[in-house]
């Protein structure tokens, strides 16, 4: 058995000076001879021989000056002083088991509620695709998910509404830290009955004429049509959409085309033909999160499932 390295104390009591205080070791011998009601008892519990058990115990009581027990025909009795200290031994181990129990539940479900903000695109697969992947792996986890345009997502953080955002472009903001998670294709969605549905590819100089849909400029979609367009469309849009679901729904009415991010079509998507794009475009994923407080263990964890899910083909 494994002996306990404890330096030996000068066993005399000394009641004219102050107990010196117990370590956690003393504390734990005491309480297991307390519940085992024996030193070999005792010994057997820790997995500890009973001379070692022996000596740990006359230390402690030298430290307190005043015995623990007392050898009543052979057996161990407790003091009254010793019944009185195991009640606090007893809360101070409860406190660890509950301490144990804590640490154990965060490793499984993470700390509380997550909350998610993402773009409304983000939010019709790639989001919902990552939080089965995560519920799948935690099935405790409770996430608190909302979409929201780019010029909010600052606002939730700052009123403590969200832990961690999606959007294509990173909040400028300097309590907020952001990383690139990945990138995927844009494409255009068209009517079914709309001339551009024949084309093989759509290009800039498609859009030269007919109503179609487009984004604000300060958005990052309407930065990356300033992109795809170059100088500009010859025909400006009919109508400005905050996002691509909104662009989506347009489209699904027979309005015209639109350049949408391929994670806002769901399978379900219906009513519209979906065409590659020349110059090829990307959006791409970025997480963000408060600088000021360390992204909990459930966060993290969703971040790896977004990032498994952008590296699956769709």
């Amino acid at each position: 058995m494994e002996a306990f390295d404890e330096p030996r104390d000068d066993l005399r009591q000394d009641t004219g000076t102050a107990a010196r205080p117990l370590n956690l070791r003393q504390l734990e011998v005491f309480r297991a001879i307390m519940m085992a009601g024996s030193i070999s008892a005792a010994g057997r519990a820790l997995h500890v021989s009973q001379p070692a058990l022996s000596r740990v115990l006359a230390l402690t009581e030298s430290r307190l000056g005043y015995p623990l027990f007392e050898r009543v025909r052979g057996r161990l009795s407790p003091t009254p002083e010793a019944r009185r200290l195991f009640a606090e031994v007893e809360q101070v181990y409860g406190g660890i088991q509950r301490v144990n129990d804590l640490a154990a539940s965060l490793g499984r479900d993470g700390a509380g509620m997550l909350r998610v903000v993402a773009s409304a695109s983000y939010g019709q697969r790639l989001v919902p695709q990552a939080l089965a992947r995560l519920l799948a792996r935690n099935p405790r986890a409770r996430v608190d998910f909302r979409s929201a345009t780019y010029d909010e997502l600052v606002g939730y953080f700052l009123t403590g509404q969200a832990d961690l955002s999606l959007s294509m472009s990173p909040p400028d903001h300097p309590s907020l830290d952001s990383e690139k998670l990945g990138e995927h294709p844009l494409v255009c969605i068209v009517p079914p009955d709309h001339p551009l549905a024949a084309h093989e590819v759509i290009r800039p100089e498609d859009f030269s004429s007919g109503a179609w849909i487009g984004y604000p400029p300060g958005t990052p979609l309407g930065q990356a049509l300033q992109s795809f367009f170059g100088a500009g469309p010859v025909c400006p849009a009919a109508i400005e959409a905050h996002s691509p679901v909104s662009a989506l729904a347009c489209v699904q009415q027979g309005i015209g085309p639109a350049l949408v991010d391929s994670t806002s079509l769901s399978r379900t998507s219906v009513e519209v033909a979906v065409k590659p794009i020349e110059p090829a475009l990307s959006a791409q994923v970025w997480a963000t999160h408060s600088n000021l407080t360390p992204l909990p263990l459930l966060g993290r964890r969703f971040l790896d499932a977004v990032r498994a899910v952008l590296a699956k083909p769709s």
